[in-house]
């Protein structure tokens, strides 16, 4: 459902596209078209920030509502600017809430309680991983249709409550995909390559930029086939298929991440 702009003296001439409610942990897009002289966004969101170039009078960009979000309403703000002045809207998008099921994992003692030793690089893995969440490049690489990585069905879901050997441990915050060992593993998206490494918990792992916060993760690859800075196209191959880190059995686990909050990516698979 979308909820188009009313007239109003100052916005007549805009029309936003943005549902008027979304579950918990799913992905939305806002899409708005506007006059000539329309050339850009500054949009507030769940306490985020981000500027969208507008590009022929369209500026779209795909938003989310984290894992952590309360259920209720919560507000959209931003500012158009228009021949380089800037016209203020606001709206408002509900938040309804999710149940997610839980999910218990038998794994290896180590990726349950690490050694001592390990946590140095365990802390050091987390955070170039959050620096890269963080990252809102004004760039925008992405468009649509995107690439579903893997062909195979997904084993686990957005979400899930997860137990490794019975220890309550964070939520499952991207899906399982199938695949054997050595399938290729395909970018969602165009964008840049930021990090690439073999992580403690996440095993071979492969992080896009796609522009305006978008950042999708491919992990427990068996391989990685990009470097950091490298460009990527839509489907291209950046990894394989594996069972690196810790994991029951080879799969791709895919994540994707808008202004650093982890978000369902199933919704935008083909």
């Amino acid at each position: 459902m979308s909820v188009l702009l009313a007239a109003y003296p100052a916005l007549a001439e805009f029309e936003i596209k943005l549902p008027a409610a979304v579950d918990v942990g799913a992905p939305f897009f806002l899409k708005m078209y506007g006059p000539e002289g329309f050339t850009g966004i500054h949009l507030r969101w769940q306490n985020k920030q981000v500027y969208v170039p507008a590009v022929d009078g369209k500026a779209a960009l795909l938003l989310g509502a984290s894992l952590e979000s309360s259920a209720g309403v919560h507000p959209v703000v931003g500012e158009l600017e228009v021949d380089g002045r800037r016209r203020t809207f606001a709206r408002e998008i509900t938040v309804q809430a999710r149940t997610f099921p839980e999910q218990r994992l038998r794994v290896a003692g180590e990726m349950v309680s690490p050694d001592p030793a390990e946590m140095p690089r365990i802390e050091e893995e987390r955070r170039q991983v959050r620096q890269v969440l963080d990252r809102v490049t004004e760039q925008r690489y992405w468009d649509e249709p995107f690439v579903r990585p893997v062909t195979g069905s997904v084993s686990s879901q957005f979400g899930l409550r997860r137990f490794f050997n019975d220890q309550p441990r964070a939520p499952h915050r991207g899906v399982d995909l199938r695949g054997a060992v050595g399938a290729p593993v395909l970018a969602f998206s165009a964008g840049q390559v930021v990090l690439t490494g073999d992580h403690y918990f996440a095993g071979k792992s492969v992080y896009i930029d796609h522009g305006l916060g978008m950042v999708t993760q491919y992990i427990h690859l068996s391989e990685t086939s990009v470097a950091p800075g490298q460009t990527v196209a839509a489907g291209q191959v950046v990894g394989k298929v594996g069972a690196t880190g810790r994991v029951t059995g080879p799969h791709l686990h895919f994540g994707l991440s808008v202004l650093g909050m982890w978000v369902d990516p199933l919704p935008l698979l083909q």
